[in-house]
């Protein structure tokens, strides 16, 4: 081969190492950054909390009022969910709902606006 494409090979080769070896030192750059920026967790044990029964909480007033409040909770999740699946518009066309939507009457007068000749 000749001495030019030799040598031409070998900074091509050096030069590439030495990108790999740059990225690779970024990367544990970061992650030495990482490691001494955040914070440890701190793992704190929850205390344990006693749920009542169903039994307990008909003897107790506390008990009722949470009752009501997870039957109240559980009527509007179901008429949220009732609501979000009738919409209006779910099953019309774009003509049914009044033609055309903004954005492509915008795009529209744009290019009408426009007096390139062609040709």
């Amino acid at each position: 081969m000749n001495i030019l494409i030799q040598q031409g090979l070998i900074v091509t080769v050096i030069g590439m190492g030495l990108v790999f070896v740059v990225i690779v030192f970024f990367w544990w750059m970061m992650n030495a950054l990482v490691k001494v920026t955040t914070k440890q967790e701190v793992t704190a044990e929850t205390p344990e909390v006693k749920v009542p029964s169903a039994a307990s909480s008909l003897a107790q007033p506390a008990g009722i009022d949470t009752r009501r409040r997870a039957a109240a909770a559980a009527v509007a999740v179901a008429l949220a969910m009732n609501e979000a699946g009738t919409h209006k518009t779910s099953g019309m066309t774009q003509r049914e709902m009044g033609g055309v939507n903004p954005w492509q009457s915008t795009h529209r007068a744009s290019q009408l606006d426009q007096n390139i000749k062609r040709g």
